[in-house]
Order: structure tokens, then C-alpha cells, then sequence
């Protein structure tokens, strides 16, 4: 891994380039079509994310993704996959990390898209890219949200147009749609930043189903359904398409929050 990419180097926690939690989930399903090239990916399952992936110092880092492949009961194949990590301590000794783990599902044919209502932008009071990214800390690359509101429950997120591209070579397909899930992931961050006043990570996924076509060039809306312990998400583009819906989401708090200044705008989007 090299910090140059895009998806690293807009995305830095306290000056370091940490690997996204959705791009750890690519590289599972990059690793699982490898293992089977006729299928395609359908489903990630029991997705955790248990210690991030750092560059320190911007040095480039080798990642090793393992994968065992077996057959499921329904037909589809699943590859459980864990991310790990390698790096030498001051003290010469090797320090070895598991950062992540998950069942990628693979299936033969790829499923139908389910359908669901378009969000309405005509809302009252909406949150802004400008105030999400003075507490955010994604660089031009990860600003995946427009705006956001609430409406009738639920946590509405946009997606940004123009995003600079994720990664290099910049015509290299994924598999995954890496930025709708980060659109997922955002959304129901600013509103439990707007409700809670609480700044969380992503921590664990329970089902993540892809629809497609899992591409972020086009208009979409993240839908989220928040919970007391995380949220449900779908991902609609304009034409009412399911493009992926994840189930099960859920966070790690920091201990530090936001101060309210910076919160004002969320909260006042969120109630």
C-alpha cells in the first residue's frame, strides 16, 4: 500500500494515512473473485473492523489478505477473509495485527435490484458538505456527501457529484462500490454526530447486499434507519434502483467529541 493513492491520502486520522474500512472490505472481494472468476460478489457478511490499517510516517506498508473458500448451503460460495498486518517495533521485534475480518458471497448470477421510494429534497433544513467536512476529517477524495437532512425517521444523506477519482490506475473496476458505502457509513455518522454529539468509527457490518450498477457517478441517496445500536442503510439512485443495502451497521465511539459550535449545523439538520 502506498499513501500516494487517493483513498489514503485523503484519508489520514491525525496526519496518517489510514486504509478506509470499505476498501478493507474491497480488497476481500478483489481476493474472493480471484478464488472464483465466474461468479460475482452478492454479499459481505460478519464484516469487522478491529484495529486500523496505518502508514506511519507515509511509508508504504505490505497488506496480506488471507482467504478460504467453501460452499454454502443455498448454492453460492463463501470466502472467509481476514486482513492482516505486519510491522517491526523500535525494539526490533515483529508486531503482527489482525485489522479485519469477513465472509465475502459469491453467486453464479448476480441478483435482481429491488426498488424503493426516491428521498424528497424538499426539506426544511439541510447540512452542508462545508459544515460535515470542518469535523469530518476525509480529504476531497472521501467527501462522499453533498448534504443531509432527517425526514420521517430516517437520515437522508445526497451524494457528492464530481468526486476526484478513489484510486489508480483510475480505470481499475471494483467490486464493491467503495464510496456508496461510504456514503452509508457518513450518513449515519452526522446523525449520531447531530442526535448523540458523538464521534464514532465504523466497527462492524452484519450483512452488506450488492445490487448495483456499483458505480458513484450518478445521483444517489444514502437512506439510513438509525437504531440504539447503529443502522440500516440502503443506497437509491434516481430512477428508485436499490443499489446496495447494508444491514447491521454499527460504530465504536471516540472519546472526544466535536465541540458544539461545529455540531450546531448537524443538530439542527438531525432533529
Amino acid at each position: 500500500l502506498d499513501a500516494s493513492q487517493p483513498f489514503l491520502d485523503d484519508h489520514r486520522i491525525d496526519g496518517t494515512p489510514v486504509v478506509p474500512g470499505v476498501m478493507s472490505l474491497e480488497g476481500f472481494a478483489e481476493v474472493a473473485r480471484l478464488l472464483v472468476p465466474g461468479h460475482t460478489v452478492v454479499a459481505v457478511e460478519d464484516l469487522t473492523f478491529d484495529a486500523p490499517f496505518k502508514l506511519y510516517r507515509d511509508e508504504p506498508r505490505r497488506a496480506r489478505i488471507s482467504a478460504r473458500l467453501s460452499p454454502a448451503a443455498d448454492g453460492t460460495l463463501v470466502a472467509t477473509c481476514r486482513l492482516d498486518g505486519r510491522r517491526t517495533l523500535a525494539n526490533g521485534t515483529e508486531q503482527v495485527t489482525e485489522h479485519a475480518t469477513g465472509r465475502v458471497v459469491l453467486a453464479a448470477d448476480a441478483p435482481q435490484a429491488p426498488t424503493a421510494e426516491v428521498p424528497s429534497t424538499d426539506v426544511d433544513a439541510t447540512v452542508d458538505a462545508e459544515a460535515i467536512y470542518r469535523i469530518y476529517f476525509h480529504g476531497p477524495t472521501y467527501q462522499v456527501l453533498a448534504s443531509a437532512w432527517s425526514a420521517d425517521g430516517t437520515a437522508v444523506g445526497a451524494l457528492a457529484g464530481d468526486l476526484p477519482p478513489n484510486h489508480r490506475p483510475e480505470d481499475a473496476p471494483t467490486a464493491t462500490a467503495p464510496r456508496l458505502l461510504e456514503l452509508c457509513f457518513q450518513v449515519a455518522g452526522v446523525h449520531e454526530l447531530g442526535t448523540s454529539h458523538r464521534m464514532a468509527l465504523p466497527a462492524r457490518i452484519a450483512r452488506l447486499e450488492l445490487f448495483g450498477p456499483l458505480t458513484d457517478d450518478a445521483p444517489c441517496w444514502a437512506v439510513a434507519v438509525p437504531d440504539e445500536e447503529g443502522a440500516d442503510v440502503e443506497v437509491v439512485d434516481a430512477d428508485g434502483g436499490v443499489r446496495l443495502r447494508v444491514t447491521g451497521y454499527g460504530t465504536t465511539v471516540l472519546p472526544d467529541g466535536p465541540d458544539e459550535e461545529l455540531l450546531a449545523p448537524l443538530s439542527a439538520a438531525m432533529r
